[in-house]
């Protein structure tokens, strides 16, 4: 199940590698965190952050 969105920061770039979170905030809208990127843009305008979603797993 989606429970939001949180905002990675890519160590390796634009390359292919694992993004890592830039805070433990979870956002409950894609548009909160592209809002986010964008402040965060502003401030660190050479840095690569991509918003991925937060699941939790349904135990069955």
């Amino acid at each position: 199940m989606l429970i939001g969105f949180v905002l990675l920061v890519s160590a390796c770039g634009s390359d292919a590698c694992d993004a890592l979170p830039v805070t433990e905030t979870i956002y409950p809208t894609l548009v909160m965190c592209q809002q986010m990127e964008a402040r965060v843009h502003k401030v660190r305008p050479n840095v690569v952050l991509l918003c991925g979603e937060v699941h939790r797993d349904h135990p069955d």
